[in-house]
């Protein structure tokens, strides 16, 4: 005999009513519970991986802006000095004294490349690169993050190599 559930209300033994559907507040309440003691355990990883992240990024665009005054210098058949400040960095043709060059879509009004915000920039020297790529005289630039203090260097060999590491 199949009783007042029928074979269609019977769900692994237990009978549910037609009615009946949705959600109780019980299981709201743990399953809000649970999505909160989750994302509480992973914030602080989360911001972490963030702040690393940013430090990483802003190590790369130094990198790549130092890239671009090697290749100005042997574009152009001239040495070329990277110069900075410990929030832009600025390319000047032949000496760290020479003539500001200016790059369209990179720099500034003032010819200024701009660092992203909250990272300043430092250097044992400025990197001059001379007319066939190598470096002239090499250098560290150490990234920082102001907010997490976090550093990353970024190496010119003499060769004219750029790392990151």
């Amino acid at each position: 005999m199949l009783g007042h559930c029928g074979n269609s209300g019977r769900v692994a033994g237990w009978c549910r009513r037609r009615s009946q559907s949705g959600y109780s507040l019980v299981e709201l309440v743990i399953t809000t519970a649970m999505i909160l003691i989750v994302s509480a355990f992973a914030a602080p990883s989360l911001i972490n991986y963030y702040r690393s992240a940013r430090v990483r990024a802003a190590a790369s665009s130094v990198s790549a802006y130092l890239n671009e005054g090697r290749q100005m210098a042997i574009k152009r058949n001239t040495p070329v000095c990277v110069g900075y400040t410990t929030t832009t960095i600025q390319y000047r043709l032949s000496t760290c004294g020479g003539t500001v060059l200016t790059v369209a879509g990179l720099t500034t009004s003032s010819s200024n490349v701009r660092l992203p915000d909250n990272i300043n920039l430092s250097s044992t020297a400025s990197a001059i690169f001379g007319n066939l790529g190598n470096a002239t005289t090499g250098a560290t630039y150490t990234v920082t993050d102001t907010v997490s203090t976090r550093t990353l260097t970024v190496t010119v060999a003499p060769s004219g190599r750029i790392t990151v590491p």
